[in-house]
């Protein structure tokens, strides 16, 4: 029977550990394809990609002395370029070509990110067409990607859990239990936090740029597991400890009460003796 719970705690442990990493990885992806950290972690990037896709640099400076005399006289410029609506603060505008494009390109993300597609997150790669009308790669930097990262988040944390649940039952020593759990949140944790900076050492290729925007959250992300991990793995050391402590003084008093009770017998026979003790009457001399 203890042969069979090791097995299965082992097994468990093994799943709760590959259910652990998957938690890494999507939280790491939703973290990272949320709009905020998208737009400020990624937009130089993302900004890259799109120029090449979508070469509107050419267009903005054909058309800026054109914002420029519009702008005069009203605060925004509106404009459509491949499939596109810019709407362009003219205080923007004024700034230059370079901030012009840069509002432009941003335009662009914001569409794209919440944008309607038209297929489920899986689906679409078997629609990817870079043609204006169909489905480009760009739906993978969408609210449909972080919402689908997000699920399979929430699917691995349940797991997770009940994988917890099933080691708190066959594991003997309930006190191990935390410290077994920090390391292994520790263990699944490191590959994941220099993980940008080796995707940094191949910036010069596109495709190590587009993964970098998927990942740019991996630091901030692993940082969280290890603190977790480390406070799991110090409420662990701090339970042994006391258990310890808890030990040691119930073995004292189980010295002292062993003490007294070889101690007692003594006492009660000296008690017996002087109360069963003759007491002789003195002779009355005259």
């Amino acid at each position: 029977m203890g042969a069979i719970r090791g097995i299965l705690l082992v097994f468990v442990i093994v799943l709760f550990f590959l259910s652990i990493i998957s938690v890494n990885i999507f939280w790491t992806l939703s973290s990272s394809l949320e709009y905020n950290n998208l737009q400020k972690e990624s937009t130089i990037i993302i900004k890259d990609f799109l120029q090449k896709d979508i070469n509107i640099s050419n267009h903005v400076q054909e058309i800026y002395p054109v914002i420029q005399s519009y702008c005069q006289n009203n605060s925004n410029y509106v404009f459509n370029f491949e499939g596109n609506t810019f709407d362009i603060d003219c205080s923007v505008a004024a700034q230059g070509t370079d901030a012009l494009i840069d509002a432009s390109l941003e335009n662009i993300i914001h569409n794209t990110y919440y944008a309607n597609y038209d297929c489920n997150f899986l689906d679409c790669f078997n629609e990817i067409d870079l043609e204006p009308e169909g489905v480009t790669p760009l739906f993978l930097i969408s609210e449909k990607a972080y919402s689908y990262w997000a699920d399979n988040l929430y699917i691995s944390l349940l797991l997770a859990f009940i994988f917890l649940i099933l080691i708190f039952f066959l594991i003997e020593k309930k006190t191990s239990m935390p410290i077994l759990v920090g390391i292994l949140l520790i263990i699944s944790a490191l590959p994941f936090i220099k993980l940008l900076s080796l995707l940094s050492i191949f910036s010069d290729k596109m495709l190590f740029k587009l993964l970098s925007i998927f990942f740019s959250q991996s630091y901030a992300v692993s940082v969280k597991i290890i603190i977790i991990g480390v406070v799991l793995l110090a409420a662990g050391i701090v339970l042994k400890i006391f258990k310890v402590g808890f030990s040691i003084s119930h073995l004292i008093s189980k010295f002292k009460n062993k003490k007294e009770d070889k101690e007692k017998p003594k006492e009660e026979k000296k008690e017996t003796k002087v109360e069963g003790k003759k007491i002789k009457k003195k002779p009355k001399y005259k």
